[in-house]
């Protein structure tokens, strides 16, 4: 009647302003993403297992042997097609350094309940430096040092470049 639909469908409204209800798609937790992609890698063969036993059969040191295994042998394989390739922004030794880090920095903050995160004052921007410094520290120790250092914040500032000398003079 009147140009109205019976047939089950539902009608578009034409009021342009007419609130819209949005459901938004969950994202899954990084621990599910991350055991569904050792379960991938075991399956293809490039699991844990198979990780430790090249680095123990490698004849190499074995923070080479690691890097070795996570930069080249599990990248050919994604770029080859023969497992797919990681969804994570980060390589393993990224996901490592970060996730000793952070381990770290909750582990000073549970230390030091009084850090108020709503206050700008000389105290809490201390607390952060320490606790930044803290974490930087626990990744080098837990990683080793070459392994950490190019993805972990400086502690010191860097030095400031010296001055250059400005002629005065300028011929034209």
């Amino acid at each position: 009647m009147n140009g109205e639909k019976h047939n089950g469908e539902q009608q578009k409204s034409e009021d342009l302003w007419a609130p819209v209800t949005v459901t938004a798609i969950q994202p899954v937790p990084h621990d599910q993403q991350q055991a569904a992609r050792q379960r991938q890698l075991t399956a293809a063969g490039y699991g844990e297992e198979q990780r430790t036993r090249y680095i123990e059969e490698s004849g190499q040191d074995p923070e080479y042997a690691a890097c070795v295994w996570d930069e080249q042998i599990v990248a050919a394989a994604e770029a080859a097609g023969i497992i797919p390739e990681s969804t994570g922004p980060f390589s393993s030794a990224e996901e490592a350094t970060h996730a000793a880090r952070d381990a770290a920095i909750s582990e000073f903050w549970t230390q030091h309940p009084e850090y108020d995160v709503f206050s700008n004052s000389p105290e809490n921007q201390a607390l952060f430096r320490q606790a930044m410094e803290h974490g930087d520290q626990k990744a080098r120790q837990v990683l080793g040092a070459e392994v950490a250092e190019h993805l972990l914040s400086r502690s010191q500032p860097p030095a400031e470049e010296p001055a250059h000398e400005v002629d005065e003079e300028i011929d034209l």
